[in-house]
């Protein structure tokens, strides 16, 4: 299961100031920039809404503002696209993908299952087990770079997250001094 820690008011204020809205389901802090602030939130799969759990794949956000940016010049330049197609024609990364798809299916499954303390209903099931990070029943396509870099940030099982963080380097945060 997914780590969860717990976080003060003030970090979760910071991170629903990053997110720039206020999340649909409860959420930690997965992963830091070295200044300490949130970098990958973690929300859980599945909250209720008008007295129904509702199922929420995309569980994994990035906040960091810089890895943000840089991400979002690189979709911008089309790789998206460009993704897509190496996923397509690349034999050994789409075995790589789909393994850290099934991990990350695993973890969202058993999240809900610990949060619901029943048997997540098949509806739900399917939702969670059946798409990839950024929400996409298209297991062959890539749909958002920022979801992929958060998923390599948080686990370390996503290839196409890995060749982002290969081309965009950390976040350079300095650590402040109090």
């Amino acid at each position: 299961m997914a780590e969860r820690i717990q976080i003060t008011e003030q970090e979760r204020a910071r991170a629903i100031e990053l997110l720039g809205r206020e999340p649909r389901t409860p959420f930690s802090i997965k992963t830091r920039c070295c200044d300490g602030s949130p970098q990958v939130l973690l929300a859980d799969p599945v909250f209720v809404e008008d007295g129904r759990w509702k199922p929420f794949p995309t569980f994994l956000w990035l906040v960091c503002p810089e890895l943000k940016l840089k991400v979002a010049h690189l979709e911008e330049k089309g790789l998206i696209r460009q993704f897509s197609e190496k996923l397509a024609s690349d034999e050994n990364l789409r075995e790589s993908f789909t393994k850290g798809c099934s991990e990350i299916i695993q973890i969202r499954v058993r999240m809900a299952e610990e949060i619901m303390a029943e048997e997540v209903p098949e509806s739900i099931l399917t939702i969670l087990s059946e798409t990839t990070i950024a929400g996409s029943f298209d297991i062959k396509g890539v749909k958002c770079l920022h979801a992929h870099l958060a998923q390599e940030l948080a686990f370390g099982n996503n290839p196409i997250g890995h060749e982002i963080l290969a081309m965009i380097g950390i976040c350079r945060h300095e650590r402040k001094t109090q």
